[in-house]
């Protein structure tokens, strides 16, 4: 192996890395967003709120990096995991979620 393969062997597992903490990290989200929808049954409150989501969009946005992935990216992200927070609180199924990764605005 020479030294180049090695640095691309180590770049691939830091990825490998941020891919599985990124999975947790969704993971314990999905959780949260679970618990905040029972709440808001319990409080008799409507499971979404726009308002916030678009607080959120515009804090992820600001949160983009310039050698990383860019604004325009990180919202079409935010907003796939957003619909399946709708999907988790509103109690659908997976098997209802669009299948495509970008989301309409």
């Amino acid at each position: 192996m020479s030294c180049d393969d090695a640095t691309l062997a180590g770049l691939r597992r830091e990825i490998e890395a941020c891919d599985r903490d990124l999975s947790a990290a969704l993971e314990r989200r999905g959780r949260l967003v679970r618990a905040i929808g029972t709440w808001k049954r319990a409080q008799g409150l409507a499971p979404i709120d726009l308002a916030r989501e678009a607080e959120l969009v515009l804090a992820f946005r600001s949160g983009a990096a310039r050698d990383g992935y860019g604004a325009d990216a990180l919202e079409r992200v935010l907003r796939v995991i957003l619909e399946e927070s709708r999907r988790i609180v509103e109690g659908r199924s997976s098997a209802e979620a669009p299948d495509r990764l970008d989301p309409p605005r």
